[in-house]
């Protein structure tokens, strides 16, 4: 089957012609027909989470396809069902960024569901983990009316889908965007945009929150802003990084509360944010769609950051 892989942690990317994989008990095995981009998926390439991994590793972590084969002790699917979700189980490096992949099927192990009838095979793969991300942060949160919160890196496949799930619980959403992305992001729900590329973000926002905001979601992987824009969280308010940026001095903060954020309750996630879409209540922005063998630049072009929207690769 062709895949996107590395030979080694740290290698580059390349299109490769690998055996199609065969399902362990509890697993399925899916004939992909599209994926997408996420931060993550470089992470793993580096080496960068301390999980056990295949080699050669197959990239790719969101994707959508049809059940082909069930392992033993599967219950729920059968061979013929059109799912997505995150293939982000142990160990790494069975990605979706391939012909064919393997998931765990058990609800305690994999967040796997059918797709709703009507939801595209683009959107139901650019759902699972950016809108399972933002889903959760905002459902921790609590978000609701009179309460303010500032999205760094809100043109990015976690922050389209912050933006909106805030908006629409009536929190005032500030978020920083580029010029000619203002009227794009206005329209998923924010209120104020700030376009970093030309304005100091905690300045402007001490200008139009001078006690503060109640929190600051961070979607990007700078150590350093993480720290400055925390201060222009008020008392008592919130610091999130989506990419566990948060320092150990920050984390041990007392004025407010710092949290590197990891999913939990993942195929709860997965369910929500899917009906959400398939309800028509969060639009699902596509920036560009790609073929397999296009993933390797695009990539590279993905860690330069200035992403709108997701990316999509049809298999």
């Amino acid at each position: 089957m062709r895949a996107i892989a590395v030979s080694e942690i740290g290698g580059k990317p390349t299109l490769a012609d690998l055996p199609v994989p065969s399902p362990g008990p509890g697993e399925v095995l899916v004939r992909m027909t599209a994926a997408s981009l996420n931060p993550v998926d470089m992470s793993v390439a580096d080496g960068l989470l301390s999980l056990p991994t295949t080699r050669p590793l197959v990239l790719g972590t969101d994707g959508v396809g049809t059940v082909v084969e069930v392992g033993a002790a599967v219950t729920g699917f059968a061979p013929g069902d059109v799912v997505h979700g995150q293939f982000f189980d142990a160990p790494l490096g069975r990605g979706t960024f391939a012909d064919y992949a393997v998931i765990a099927a058990s609800p305690s192990h994999g967040a796997l569901r059918r797709v709703p009838d009507g939801l595209s095979a683009e959107i139901a793969a650019a759902l699972p983990t950016a809108g399972m991300t933002a889903l959760g942060v905002v459902e921790y949160l609590g978000l609701g009316p009179g309460r303010s919160i500032l999205i760094v890196g809100a043109t990015g496949g976690v922050g389209v889908f912050a933006v909106q799930l805030a908006a629409a619980r009536g929190a005032e959403v500030v978020a920083t965007a580029r010029a000619d992305a203002d009227e794009w992001i206005r329209g998923l729900g924010a209120s104020q945009t700030i376009d970093y590329s030309a304005n100091d973000v905690a300045e402007v926002v001490r200008k139009s929150h001078p006690d503060g905001v109640d929190v600051f979601l961070d979607l990007t992987r700078d150590r350093d802003r993480f720290g400055t824009y925390s201060t222009v969280v008020r008392d008592g308010g919130f610091a999130i990084s989506a990419t566990n940026t948060a320092s150990p001095e920050l984390l041990a903060s007392e004025r407010i509360t710092v949290i590197n954020y990891m999913m939990e309750d993942k195929p709860g996630l997965l369910a929500r944010i899917t009906d959400e879409a398939a309800a028509g209540r969060i639009r699902v922005p596509v920036e560009r769609t790609i073929a397999l063998e296009q993933v390797p630049d695009a990539l590279a072009r993905y860690a330069v950051g200035g992403a709108r929207g997701k990316t999509v690769v049809l298999i």
